[in-house]
């Protein structure tokens, strides 16, 4: 028979057991290394800096992953290596394939206003519309939350938007959350063919939620006016489900400033609840060969201090720019200004920098992803698709870190 002191040891022994296999399954496993992309990326130096603001969100998503049925919201802001929705469709599948999917987030009718779309979203418009984006200063047509804006030129105007499948997969949702402006008095929601939502209007809305009957991956939007009308985005969401949002804000040309001074998106952005923030910026300023760090930082300070305003409790990452050259004849010099003042920020203000330059290997990596081609030969700014992938992965590698060292601490 066991005594007491042989059977405590066997039950404490065996409870350690369990813990331990509980924790090794709890374990978010980093996606394998190739020998061609660790060639490419330095995985010592691809790393969160400053991490102990992620304290509240990564507790948020443990509780997610196991027993609440609450979502996690990253909204990721940036310039047109975001508006292509490559790098951050990857993180965003990675996030959901782990969390849940809580739905695709933020999407606009970007073929609608004749700009580059993400590959999952298609939309069109038998309606006449002006278009606008936040970089633009030669336009009156305001931009908000998608960093876009169109303005209808007919009456009656209306644009479709769907889902693309992805790889026999299409995303659905069942809640919407729409971004507008102008005199409405009416709107209808097509969906799934047969099914219509039509609202009524006593003072013009320039945001409006509702719930769907039934999940879609598409709709028709119509406005019965003769007036004008703005729409901004739309979020597609899926009600009661657990998991990751994961918005994507992104335009071609976009700096810091042109952000700061655009009211709309700042009253608009609180609507979205974040509980991230992850700022890509910087590709732009950097064409300024003499280009100063306190000019570049002024941008900086002023974005973050406009985020904790409206989100206090959101965690904030700063991510260094991509590799690139400068007019094509050499690594463009000033992304070593920016990265190192974007760390600094980060050190002196308490939030989260992601070196994704120096990960890339910074002006030499440069040299190396012109070489083997995933950067684009027509600017050598711009990446191929096999480019923007090996950056979603590091940005994910980076936070899988974190999620480990987490688990492993608490």
């Amino acid at each position: 028979m066991f005594s007491k002191k042989t059977l405590f040891a066997f039950t404490f022994t065996l409870l350690l057991a369990v813990q331990l296999s509980a924790q090794q399954m709890e374990n978010w496993n980093i996606k394998a290394t190739d020998t061609a992309a660790s060639l490419k990326a330095d995985y010592s130096r691809n790393v969160f800096i400053n991490t102990n603001s992620m304290n509240s969100l990564l507790a948020k998503l443990y509780k997610i992953k196991h027993f609440s049925k609450e979502s996690a919201v990253f909204v990721h802001i940036g310039d047109s290596h975001i508006q292509a929705d490559i790098e951050t469709s990857v993180i965003r599948n990675e996030l959901q394939n782990y969390f849940g999917n809580a739905g695709r987030g933020l999407v606009f009718p970007y073929q609608v206003a004749k700009t580059n779309a993400p590959f999952d979203i298609n939309s069109s418009s038998k309606s006449s519309w002006k278009n606008n984006r936040i970089a633009r200063v030669d336009t009156l047509i305001s931009c908000g939350i998608s960093a876009f804006g169109i303005e209808s030129q007919s009456v009656n105007p209306e644009f479709n938007l769907e889902l693309r499948n992805i790889n026999g997969t299409k995303d659905s949702f069942d809640k919407v959350r729409l971004f507008m402006d102008g005199n409405i008095s009416e709107l209808a929601f097509e969906y799934n063919d047969n099914q219509t939502e039509n609202i009524c209007y006593q003072i013009a809305p320039n945001y409006a939620e509702f719930s769907l009957k039934y999940p879609s991956s598409g709709f028709k939007l119509s406005f019965p006016t003769t007036d004008t009308i703005q729409f901004y985005g739309a979020s597609l969401e899926k009600k009661e489900t657990s998991g990751v949002i994961y918005h994507s804000i992104g335009a071609n040309g976009a700096k810091y400033s042109d952000y700061n001074k655009t009211s709309k998106f700042w009253k608009q952005l609180k609507n979205l609840n974040a509980d991230c923030y992850i700022i890509s910026l910087g590709t732009n300023e950097a064409q300024d060969p003499n280009l100063k760090a306190e000019d570049f930082l002024d941008g900086v300070n002023v974005m973050v201090n406009k985020l904790r305003l409206i989100s206090p409790n959101a965690c904030i990452i700063l991510t260094t720019p991509p590799v690139s050259y400068f007019k094509k004849l050499r690594p463009n010099q000033s992304l070593e200004i920016i990265t190192d003042a974007l760390i600094q920020f980060s050190n002196e203000n308490n939030v989260v920098c992601w070196d994704l330059f120096n990960a890339s290997r910074g002006s030499e990596g440069a040299k190396i992803w012109k070489a083997t081609q995933l950067l684009r030969s027509g600017d050598l700014v711009h990446f191929s698709k096999e480019g923007y992938v090996l950056q979603g992965d590091l940005f994910v590698n980076a936070f899988v870190k974190v999620w480990n060292d987490f688990l492993n601490k608490n």
